[in-house]
């Protein structure tokens, strides 16, 4: 008997409650992170990606734009050797600022249009440069320019974050970014051509038009960011419909509100990379992107030079540094599957330690063909492949109201290290360092991001380190499909 009392009960109980629901007295919330981590990636989510994919691939172009015309460049303007030096410095600057700067002001006003922004800003100072006629205008218009490259970068890793579900976020942030070589690479392979039959400011006229057509498609395709919409709170019209886009076969009630498991904050939001356990977190961070930074622009900008040292031919010297990238490329996709089946911390500790033992290799290779090439493919999948990681690592570390901020600040950190290991090869080279210790000495910073990230595994071990990927799975119903 006391059994059928406490059924019927419990039947008035729910009876009640659906009224209540249908009386819209009660509001369904939806968990936006759940929604998408739920669901097939859709033909929305894959053009998203897309489109910061080919914003990534014309500033990988822009950014080496200047490496390629500099030979014909320096004849034209009849410039010393060396004297593009301050330009190359100025570019690298910029990248720097705007990675700090674009990164902080899209957590205030979006990721949408500081990724718009940057475009313009990249394409204009393209054009421009294209009309430089001094090494002075090169290095104005080159920052300028540098300021647009970097601030595309940590908006458009967060933009696929947030769109990627979780199970195919780390693969899809690392393809999404391999396309930063893949536009040096197309553009080194037509840029001699080009050169010889228009000149060096035709590369700078590409460099601009193809963002500047870019900025209309991306005004009208590329949307917000789901999650910064979401905590907002007075924007639910606007994730309803990206959220139909995602799935056109999902119904959501009228009152439904949309919510994201996470954190959230206002006011200054730069202190906030270092509050509420995170301010060990974000330094090991900044060191790791300072480190294997510091060893990108060394190889890049010095691996040939001293490979033709020890006795290859120019071409080969050349086909090795080619190596290089194409590890890089390759190993991005191979990374980025064993990161998903392992976890970042076993695949990004074994793949710094390879390249540690890599780069040493490649300096005990002299020219030995059969040895050289595979080491500096290996020193391309880590080194390359590596940082690639690291940023769909900061991208998982961060929650959605930071995590602009935060990637910005660790590529802007990073530049520093960029702009140190290029400085810091021709000066060791100046001063006659035999190459077997130039390598050995670039090999460290592997070694010291390998530390980084076994430091970061221990911090996640005891509690130290709350990914915010984890949290956003947590919470509150997803609608039912038609």
């Amino acid at each position: 008997m006391q059994h059928i009392r406490n059924s019927a009960m419990a039947a008035v109980t729910a009876n009640r409650l659906h009224k209540k629901i249908g009386e819209g007295h009660l509001t369904q919330g939806i968990n936006i992170g759940r929604y998408v981590d739920d669901r097939p990636l859709s033909a929305f989510q894959i053009r998203v990606i897309c489109l910061c994919a080919l914003v990534v691939g014309l500033d990988g172009f822009d950014a080496q734009a200047l490496g390629f015309v500099a030979p014909a460049l320096s004849k034209d303007l009849h410039l010393a050797p060396g004297a593009l030096g301050p330009v190359f410095g100025a570019s690298l600057f910029g990248v720097m600022v705007g990675s700090l700067l674009f990164g902080a002001l899209a957590d205030y006003l979006g990721r949408k249009w500081l990724v718009v922004a940057g475009v313009l800003l990249f394409a204009l100072g393209s054009l421009a440069t294209s009309q430089a006629s001094s090494v002075s205008n090169l290095v104005v218009l080159r920052f300028v320019t540098g300021i647009g490259l970097g601030g595309v970068l940590p908006n458009t890793i967060a933009l696929t974050s947030e769109y990627a579900p979780q199970r195919r976020r780390t693969l899809l942030i690392m393809l999404m970014f391999m396309t930063v070589s893949l536009g040096s690479a197309i553009g080194g392979s037509v840029a001699a051509k080009l050169i010889t039959a228009y000149g060096w400011q035709f590369i700078f006229v590409i460099g601009g038009l193809l963002p500047l057509v870019l900025c209309p498609v991306l005004m009208v395709w590329l949307p917000e960011s789901l999650s910064l919409l979401a905590l907002d709170g007075s924007k639910n019209d606007r994730v309803r419909a990206l959220l139909t886009r995602i799935d056109p076969s999902a119904r959501f009630p009228a009152d439904a509100r949309f919510t994201i498991v996470e954190e959230s904050g206002t006011g200054f939001l730069l202190p906030q990379l270092f509050t509420k356990r995170r301010l060990l977190p974000t330094l090991l961070l900044w060191i790791m992107f300072f480190m294997n930074m510091m060893d990108i622009y060394f190889l890049n900008s010095w691996l040939p030079t001293l490979t033709h040292k020890v006795g290859l031919e120019v071409e080969a010297a050349i086909a090795v540094g080619v190596a290089f990238q194409l590890g890089g490329m390759l190993g991005t996709v191979g990374l980025g599957l064993l990161i998903e089946r392992l976890g970042f911390d076993r695949v990004l500790f074994a793949t710094y330690v390879a390249g540690f033992l890599s780069i040493i290799t490649i300096g005990l290779a002299g020219a030995s063909l059969p040895v050289l090439v595979p080491a500096v493919f290996i020193a391309g999948v880590a080194v390359i492949g590596g940082q690639i990681g690291c940023n769909a690592y900061a991208a998982r570390i961060y929650p959605t109201y930071i995590r602009a901020t935060g990637l910005g600040w660790a590529l802007g950190i990073g530049r520093f290290g960029s702009i140190l290991g290029v400085t810091l090869g021709g000066l060791m080279l100046a001063a006659q360092w035999n190459v077997a210790s130039l390598f050995q000495a670039s090999a460290v910073p592997q070694l010291c991001s390998a530390l980084v990230i076994l430091a970061l595994a221990v911090l996640g071990m005891r509690g130290g380190l709350t990914p915010s990927d984890d949290t956003q799975r947590d919470g509150l119903s997803v609608p039912e499909r038609a």
